[in-house]
């Protein structure tokens, strides 16, 4: 350096360039060729620069010997630029690469002129700012994390805020409109969008009905609403199909999709000028509850705060809808039952568990009780406990429960099923109703109430009652002339076997008029059989009888009377002569089995056989029992009319109603089993015959019970 400044004023330069830590040379302006440089300037180059020994920066190279890097290029052209321009040139933080590593500078090149403006020569410095750019980008890079971790800390406090909203509306009202217009407030004052749509999920018509929409008033946009979106196709952006699409949507930019032909450029959003656009399934336990569509006049970041509200919110969204559709439906189911039981014409009351009182009552049972319906509710299940004498339970010589008490054994879990209950009403009447209760329990199996439904029988019983009173008369009155008829009969009988010759006819009427008579008996009973039934005075007179012989002879004795039937008796694992001990009712139990005989020979054609058979049934795991059947080769039963056959004046339709009899015989049958401790039933096909089977447990007989 000292040849170009060799003068004493410059002598203190020298000695300040040459140990300045800036590393400085001087190029000529024409050639670009090095003239001087400082040690600086010479360590920056062999350090990061010229790392070979035969790259080693010496006076007189030019600037194009430095082609060996791999920043040459960039280094030559902003000479070439500061030559050819005369203009400086700085910047602060050029980069240089040493091998993988890389470095920046503050690069600088000044032009130099002379009198005549001519540019003599370029002076060159160079400065290592590394640590320096490095420390400034970490502390970008800091604060740019700092602000993605503000701006997600603010996204996530926008999704709270819009979350407690929507938790705040299902606090208040369950109603699927109000929880709508909820969330799209939320949404609407959170992320500020043009517009905002719900849609709640119709699986009867498989589509999204449109629920409720907001429309920004700023917004040059107009986009009509949508009423009903179809599951299998639809017009939205991006959806092929709805039920297929579960992860939310998102597009930046709709009028550049448009431009790239990713969507129609017709589409009606588009040509509405939409740019961002969201569309949200909300699905809840895998159901789609509803969608949600937003739309942004300008374009949005899927993974910005918009996108992360919506996504982080729609999962609630789908909650909210989800709890308010089944309390929709809970509540129309609730509303529906409640109209059921307003309009049954029978009575029904709740009586809650915890205090007594009557959480719900319809008219029919005001109109039992003879009260007001307002006066029922919330009244205490003792204020309706009229009080009733013996007189006043008591009909056709029964004593009734009063209603009350019924009510009362269902809150302590007992359930009464058809029971005669009276009821004490608020004029001083008195109504016999057949009321059916039973306690109502709650999903955590704890009793909350009892229920009780009746209906007012008392026509009926009264009716029942003077038919009983008529039949006990018509037993009386009928029994004395037909006593008379039979009398006459056997004693005209009996002159026709001693002295007096009757012609046939004569017998043949003699005969009639006893088996007729004896007919007329038989049904007056079986009459009275079934008022003794209802009136609960049907008892049984049971005494050890010898089973086996009991069966022998009404055998016997349905032989002789079937004399245009063949009779056959079947004893199977019975000894002969065998006592089979049995506590019954002889009478009662022959009375059946001449029903079971007398039906086989009444339905049979005549010359056909009929089968009677006994056998014991011992099995080591079962107590043993009697079974016994009447088999015929008759008309048979329907298989429809089978679970009837044993109704009370049930006859089948295949019968001949020429034929006497009020269907009331094989309910009186199955009456004395039952109540002997057996069963009864039957097997037959139309056509093709039946066969009745009783059974009775014998322990059960010979124990006596």
């Amino acid at each position: 350096m000292s040849s170009l400044m060799n003068s004493k004023a410059y002598h203190y330069a020298e000695t300040l360039l040459e140990h300045t830590p800036v590393g400085v040379a001087i190029f000529g302006a024409h050639d670009l060729r090095l003239l001087e440089f400082n040690s600086s300037y010479q360590g920056f180059l062999d350090n990061y620069f010229a790392t070979r020994p035969e790259h080693k920066i010496v006076v007189g190279k030019t600037v194009l010997d430095w082609a060996f890097h791999s920043d040459s290029t960039r280094v030559m052209e902003i000479f070439k630029e500061v030559q050819a321009s005369g203009q400086p040139y700085r910047n602060e933080e050029l980069p240089f690469h040493v091998g993988e590593d890389l470095s920046y500078w503050d690069f600088m090149l000044q032009p130099i002129f002379d009198d005549t403006h001519k540019m003599t020569h370029i002076v060159q410095t160079l400065n290592d700012v590394t640590k320096q750019v490095q420390a400034r980008q970490q502390a970008e890079r800091a604060r740019a994390e700092s602000q993605r971790v503000s701006n997600l800390a603010e996204s996530d406090r926008q999704c709270i805020a819009i979350i407690e909203r929507v938790a705040r509306c299902l606090r208040d009202s369950l109603e699927i409109d109000t929880v709508a217009h909820n969330i799209i407030y939320a949404i609407s004052h959170h992320i500020r969008p043009s517009k905002v749509c719900i849609f709640s999920s119709d699986s009867n018509q498989r589509a999204l009905r449109h629920v409720c929409a907001y429309t920004d008033p700023v917004s040059k946009q107009t986009v009509s609403d949508l009423e009903y979106i179809p599951f299998e196709h639809t017009d939205l952006p991006f959806v092929p199909s709805i039920l297929q699409q579960h992860e939310p949507i998102f597009v930046s930019n709709l009028q550049q999709a448009a431009t790239q032909r990713q969507i129609d450029p017709q589409h009606v959003l588009v040509q509405a000028g939409i740019q961002g656009y969201a569309f949200l399934p909300l699905w809840h336990s895998n159901r789609l509850e509803g969608a949600l569509s937003v739309l942004f006049d300008t374009p949005i970041d899927p993974d910005g705060t918009e996108a992360r509200v919506l996504r982080g919110s729609c999962a609630y969204f789908a909650s909210a809808l989800a709890y308010a559709r089944q309390h929709n439906s809970a509540t129309r189911e609730q509303s529906y039952l409640r109209a059921v039981l307003d309009q049954l014409p029978e009575a029904i009351l709740i009586v809650e568990s915890a205090d007594g009182t009557i959480s719900y009552a319809n008219e029919g049972a005001a109109h039992i009780l003879g009260y007001e319906l307002q006066d029922i509710l919330k009244q205490p299940l003792h204020h309706y406990r009229t009080p009733l004498t013996e007189d006043d339970l008591s009909f056709g010589g029964r004593h009734i429960t009063p209603w009350t008490v019924i009510v009362s054994r269902a809150l302590c879990g007992e359930t009464i099923k058809g029971k005669e209950a009276m009821v004490g009403r608020s004029c001083g009447s008195h109504l016999i109703t057949l009321a059916s209760c039973a306690p109502l329990y709650g999903e955590d199996n704890i009793m909350n109430g009892a229920v009780i439904v009746f209906q007012d029988v008392t026509a009926q019983k009264t009716i029942e009652q003077h038919k009983n009173e008529f039949f006990s008369i018509a037993n009386h009155e009928l029994r004395t002339p037909i006593t008379v008829i039979q009398g006459f009969t056997e004693i005209l009988q009996l002159k026709s076997q001693q002295s007096y010759q009757f012609d046939t006819l004569t017998l043949y009427a003699l005969r009639s008029i006893s088996e007729q008579s004896e007919q007329l008996t038989h049904l007056i009973e079986e009459m009275m059989d079934i008022s003794r039934i209802e009136q609960f005075r049907f008892t049984l007179q049971r005494q050890s009888h010898n089973l086996l012989t009991l069966f022998t002879h009404t055998f016997e004795a349905q032989q002789v009377a079937a004399r245009q039937h063949t009779l056959k008796l079947i004893l199977n694992n019975i000894q002969p002569g065998e006592h089979l001990l049995a506590f019954i009712d002889e009478e009662r139990l022959r009375q059946a089995l001449n029903n079971l005989v007398g039906n086989a020979i009444k339905y049979s054609s005549p010359g056909s056989q009929i089968e009677v058979g006994l056998r014991v049934q011992r099995d080591t795991e079962q107590e043993p029992e009697a079974i016994f059947w009447v088999k015929d080769e008759g008309i048979g039963i329907a298989s429809d009319e089978i679970p009837h056959i044993f109704d009370r004046f049930y006859r089948a339709r295949n019968v001949d109603q020429s034929q006497s009899g009020f269907g009331i015989g094989l309910y009186l049958v199955k009456e004395v089993v039952t109540r002997h401790g057996g069963r009864l039933w039957v097997e037959s096909k139309e056509g093709q015959g039946s066969t009745f089977y009783g059974s009775l447990p014998l322990a059960a007989i010979q124990s006596g019970t």
